[in-house]
């Protein structure tokens, strides 16, 4: 009898539910464009800082002595130790892996440089891989590939680069260079350059000396220390500096939506022995606080519009009782209890809910295309698991602002509406 009552009274007031599904479909259109937004966002908003460098740092883990005599401190002494290069596949080993976009290791030492035969200068030399396919030795699972491109060039695609980057599948490679702009600027060299390069073991002592005359194929500017550094590959740095698989750093770069990127550091240094992962703390920090504000902007504008649809359910529902006062008088007087006009209503507002929150799903695919092209450029990817959760948004929505005008309904004395007061 509930459904037949049900369908007829959904019948009768077709324009009056109409307008209450409208107000369900702009909220539930609204909270499925900005959780597509949001979901999809997220992501392309870490994608966009990992961008612009690594956000973790694994270097060695150093012993360090306090040197002195009691009540005089004069200092410390750390040991100087390295990563190997052998171990650098690990990193690609640990749990969240999926999550790492790339690492480049990094051999720093002071050389002595000259352009063309002209002065010699002091510049920091950095061996590293430029763009290299490193083998995962042992993978985490078997389905994972055995083969991971990485360097400089993924994890730090923002460097501005005049000339070319050092490609090191052509062989090359400990032939060439790349210099940061100031030294270039403090040297005179230019893309196509002479530069020499002399590493000095100890002050003075020209027996040891080990030089290399390189090919200048790039200029970077970062306005950072990169400006300041001379990029070589990583094997030529350890062949000069008799270093061989050595490393002092790797810069890794880590997407770190789901967790936190401390636990990246952590699942590195289980993996390989005697290193330390620091986060890049300014970087980690700006990350997250531009996801929390992306987050709390959509959460913000989705509580209002659904506010805005509860009221809308509420007023139609309301003026829905004022108008059924005597029918619902009449089938009080006829024997129906109060929970069968409770039943009604309720019932009443989820089909609405229902109906809304489906349209409303459609209507927010479409406006999250146009929010992504408008606003980020790109399109947004469907996100089907929101339809369930807008889907249930529509209809508490609908239920919860029914409540008042259900109770409203209940109250309606048979007697006195009957005789039209």
């Amino acid at each position: 009898m509930l459904m037949r009552i049900l369908a007829k009274s959904l019948a009768r007031r077709r324009s009056r539910i109409a307008i209450a599904v409208v107000a369900v479909v702009i909220g539930s259109a609204v909270a499925t464009s900005l959780m597509s937004v949001s979901m999809d966002v997220e992501d392309r908003v870490a994608q966009e800082f990992r961008r612009y460098g690594a956000n973790l740092m694994v270097v060695p883990r150093s012993d360090t002595i306090d040197v002195g005599f009691p009540g005089v401190q004069l200092g410390s002494v750390t040991e100087q130790t390295y990563i190997n290069e052998s171990d650098i596949w690990r990193i690609k080993t640990i749990y969240w892996r999926n999550n790492v976009l790339g690492f480049a290791p990094f051999l720093y030492q002071v050389v002595g440089a000259s352009a063309d035969g002209g002065p010699e200068q002091d510049v920091v030399m950095a061996g590293t891989y430029f763009g290299r396919d490193v083998a995962i030795v042992e993978p985490y699972s078997p389905d994972d590939p055995t083969v991971f491109r990485t360097g400089v060039q993924q994890i730090s695609p923002w460097w501005h680069i005049e000339g070319r980057w050092i490609d090191a599948s052509d062989g090359s490679a400990p032939a060439l260079a790349m210099v940061g702009r100031n030294v270039a600027d403090k040297l005179g060299a230019t893309i196509g350059t002479t530069l020499r390069v002399a590493y000095r073991p100890l002050v003075g002592a020209e027996g040891s000396v080990t030089e290399r005359a390189l090919t200048v194929v790039g200029i970077v500017t970062t306005d950072g220390a990169e400006d300041n550094q001379v990029f070589v590959d990583l094997g030529l740095a350890q062949a000069m500096t008799s270093r061989p698989g050595k490393m002092h750093t790797v810069q890794v770069s880590a997407l770190c939506t789901a967790c936190p990127v401390e636990t990246f550091a952590d699942e590195i240094e289980a993996k390989i022995p005697n290193v330390e992962g620091r986060t890049v703390k300014q970087l980690v920090a700006a990350e997250m606080d531009t996801l929390r504000m992306v987050e709390g902007l959509m959460l913000m504008v989705t509580a209002v519009a659904l506010l805005a649809s509860a009221l809308g359910v509420l007023t139609t529902m309301t003026a829905s009782v004022i108008e059924r006062r005597k029918e619902i008088g009449l089938m009080k007087a006829v024997g129906a209890e109060r929970r069968l006009i409770v039943a009604l209503f309720l019932a009443e507002a989820l089909v609405i809910g229902a109906l809304g929150g489906v349209a409303g799903f459609v209507v927010g695919v479409a406006l999250s295309q146009a929010i992504g092209q408008g606003v980020f450029g790109t399109s947004i990817s469907l996100q089907i698991l929101v339809l369930p959760v807008v889907l249930g948004i529509g209809i508490a929505v609908a239920v919860l602002a029914s409540l008042l005008p259900v109770r409203r309904a209940v109250g309606v004395e048979p007697a006195i509406v009957l005789r039209g007061e």
